[in-house]
């Protein structure tokens, strides 16, 4: 009952139901009292006419006249006499022998309810004076339904069903629809439409759906645009940056402890904005291919053996250290160069906020679950943490926690940004937390290739 669809259906098919049983079974009535005189009054007639039949054209004319009676709405008819005997040779049922006797002992019409049906006893004393008794019994009591009406309600109930589930699917297909285009809006895909099949549909509903194609339309023009634009402007800054450094060469020939002071400068900037637009187009260039064009199969701990050799090269220029503390075999298919990307900026960031003289711990292991497995990549510092309100912060691009730490070590907020680009590129996934030991950690997943994959 959590989803519209069963909202919707049940609700409608109960009104529709409660509607219908109330009408068949609630309809107006003869009340019972002058119902049951009624039928005892025609009885009367009707058993004096058997025993007349009886006396006149003897078992004959009898039968036949049962046969009709049997023919309306009567199930069963006897004639007995005094003795309890079926005059036309049925046998006698215990119910109709019992109500018999009762008649014949109290002279008057005896009548009984006996579940979706009645029975009728009637005293007749002949011309002759012989007593004789009548028992019929009537195929249904009013009030209860008979076969009949019961298959018409199963019908009723059914077509009710049909009808209600087809509004229902009517009403909430297109949210169910929506629902799945804002999720995949949501996980990156800006390409997804709801309405493709609600085209002959005018409704609210309707619009509703178009209105957020229309709303996704321009935020994928806007998402291409914003992406264009980071590509060109960092091609464009390319060009005066190669510029200044030619110019910083040629001055460098120049005397002066001035001149040498401010060449230094320049260049330290340039190499900074340098960086800074490697890291956008390698941004760019992630967020503007739909999948990996090619893809190869990837020894995940020779790859993370290579990155951790490099880095420690590095990082004992700050005095410290990156150690691979496990590493278990993994493979995975995907782009090399994406993925060393990701893991490398996870551990040169790593590099940047770890305390002097620490080590960069780094681990793979490969995590089995049901029939898929996992490689699981750890990188932890021995630095300061993060808050925990800034962790999921730390992936957004240009985001710094403090403006002057990142001047100071270098950084510009793209490094985690790029990892994560990168690793849902592969269908994998980053994720930050502060380390109980101290330091941050960071925990890269990529699903392992599959055999069919490896072949």
């Amino acid at each position: 009952m959590r989803t519209l669809f069963w909202k919707i259906f049940l609700s409608f098919w109960a009104v529709v139901a409660v509607s219908i049983s109330g009408s068949l079974f609630f309809r107006p009535d003869v009340p019972l009292p002058a119902w049951q005189n009624l039928v005892s009054d025609a009885f009367a007639i009707q058993a004096q006419d058997l025993v007349q039949a009886y006396e006149s054209g003897g078992e004959p004319e009898l039968g036949d006249y049962i046969q009709r009676l049997r023919q309306g709405s009567y199930d069963q008819v006897f004639l007995l006499d005094a003795g309890g005997n079926d005059l036309n040779g049925q046998e006698v049922t215990p119910q109709a022998r019992d109500i018999a006797a009762r008649a014949a002992a109290h002279g008057k019409v005896k009548f009984i309810r006996l579940g979706n049906s009645a029975l009728l006893a009637e005293l007749v004393i002949s011309k002759a004076n012989t007593r004789y008794v009548a028992v019929c019994r009537l195929s249904r009591a009013p009030g209860v339904p008979g076969p009949p009406l019961l298959r018409g309600l199963a019908v009723a109930m059914a077509i009710s069903g049909i009808v209600c589930f087809w509004l229902a699917r009517y009403l909430s297909a297109p949210i169910v629809r929506l629902r799945n285009a804002a999720q995949e809006v949501a996980g990156g895909n800006l390409a997804a439409r709801a309405g493709k099949q609600i085209t002959h549909r005018h409704d609210e509903i309707a619009e509703l759906v178009r209105d957020f194609d229309k709303m996704a339309a321009q935020i994928e023009s806007l998402m291409c645009a914003q992406k264009r634009l980071i590509s060109d402007v960092s091609h464009e800054f390319r060009s005066p940056l190669t510029r200044i450094n030619l110019a910083a060469e040629l001055i460098r020939n120049v005397d002066g402890l001035a001149v040498k002071t401010a060449i230094a400068r320049i260049e330290q900037e340039t190499k900074r904005l340098n960086g800074m637009i490697s890291n956008l187009l390698t941004l760019s260039k992630i967020d503007a291919c739909e999948s990996v064009a090619d893809t190869k199969t990837i020894d995940v701990a020779d790859l993370l053996q290579q990155i951790v050799a490099d880095a420690d090269f590095e990082a004992r220029l700050r005095n410290c250290r990156v150690v691979l503390h496990s590493s278990e075999d993994c493979t995975v298919a995907g782009s090399p160069e994406l993925l060393r990307s990701a893991v490398e900026n996870a551990i040169r960031n790593a590099i940047r906020y770890t305390a002097e003289h620490t080590e960069v711990e780094v681990c793979l292991t490969c995590e089995a679950n049901n029939a898929a497995s996992t490689a699981m990549i750890a990188v932890r510092d021995h630095g300061p943490g993060v808050p925990e309100t800034s962790l999921d912060d730390l992936f957004r691009p240009f985001f710094r926690l403090d403006e002057s730490r990142e001047r100071s070590t270098g950084g510009v907020g793209l490094g985690l940004a790029i990892a994560q680009r990168a690793v849902r590129f592969h269908g994998g996934e980053i994720k930050a937390q502060n380390h109980s030991g101290g330091g941050l950690e960071v925990m890269i997943s990529f699903p392992v290739a599959s055999s069919a994959a490896l072949a």
